[in-house]
């Protein structure tokens, strides 16, 4: 899904005018804080489904990633990996 402006790369000039529509393009709304991101600010984050088991991903913007905010996450259901 395609996002109009990264909230990310707002916050840094120098990143916005390197970072050409192709990251907006196949960029996002973070999962945790739905800010739009672009897709060279998603990260993937991994976690175990408590009810099955099963491994699962998702990407995440970086700043809820390096804060650790996605483990906040629906925490009831995930395990996280990392």
């Amino acid at each position: 899904m395609a996002v109009k402006y990264c909230a990310m790369c707002n916050a840094e000039p120098v990143t916005r005018r390197r970072m050409g529509g192709e990251a907006l393009a196949e960029g996002e709304l973070c999962p945790v804080c739905y800010a739009p991101t672009c897709r060279y600010h998603l990260t993937t984050v991994r976690w175990r489904w408590r009810s099955s088991g099963e491994a699962d991903a998702a990407l995440v913007c970086k700043a809820c990633k390096n804060s650790y905010a996605h483990r906040n996450w629906d925490t009831f259901n995930r395990d996280w990996i990392t």
